[in-house]
């Protein structure tokens, strides 16, 4: 289990790191990628539209007054949609505006937390693999899957958590816009820290080829190499 550590102070300012230790990159989740891909923002108006169709519908079989019931099933159906899309909006501003990802030459940290702050770190012995999902709107996320033996609870860092194409969940970088400049650190890191000692056989880090957009990347890992 990672270590919970404090790192970042409440205006983002990285701090008491250890000796040795250089922030590499640092950014935040894009407040209109978690509306879109993590609040579910369209999904949510196909909702309100759907409900709307229903509504309008059951209203034209009234021989009289359809169309005032139309009206009215359109009025409340505008002010749900408006509910909805200032709700998802307010959400994914606070979650953009009180998270921070670090990633240093020793670790990945999370900084979080709207209520309650949350500070939670991952060294590079921990990590196995590192993943983009690009997003059609050009973000991407960042996901993190854990050795074997590591293991963070889902609760400490939620919403970054990911369970796409695993059972376990997986820290998540959201929404990065910066994802190339993120990813590139933390391979860097990455081979940096299993370059080998001499007369030790340390793990090598790889990479493939970009994936199209939309599907998952696999941008570096922690595991040997085929010989």
């Amino acid at each position: 289990m990672s270590e919970i550590v404090e790192h970042v102070g409440p205006d983002g300012e990285v701090s008491r790191l250890p000796a040795g230790e250089r922030v590499l990159w640092t950014g935040a989740p894009d407040q209109r990628s978690l509306a879109r891909f993590f609040l579910r923002e369209r999904w949510i108006l196909a909702f309100v539209a759907v409900s709307f169709s229903l509504g309008a519908a059951e209203a034209l079989q009234h021989a009289d007054g359809a169309m005032a019931r139309v009206v009215g099933v359109a009025t409340l159906s505008a002010v749900m949609a408006l509910i909805a899309i200032v709700s998802v909006r307010l959400m994914a501003w606070q979650l953009a505006r009180s998270s921070q990802y670090v990633v240093t030459n020793r670790r990945l940290y999370f900084n979080i937390g709207i209520v309650m702050r949350a500070d939670a770190n991952i060294p590079y012995s921990s990590i196995e693999t590192i993943d983009l999902l690009h997003r059609p709107d050009g973000s991407a996320d960042l996901m993190v899957t854990l050795t074997d033996q590591q293991e963070i609870p889902w609760l400490l860092l939620f919403p970054h958590m990911s369970w796409r194409g695993v059972r376990r969940g997986r820290p998540t970088f959201r929404g990065l816009r910066d994802h190339k400049t993120a990813s590139d650190a933390i391979v860097g890191a990455l081979r940096a820290n299993s370059l080998p000692q001499p007369g030790s056989d340390a793990p090598v880090v790889t990479t493939v080829p970009s994936a199209p957009t939309g599907v998952r990347q696999q941008v570096g890992s922690a595991t040997p190499s085929p010989a």
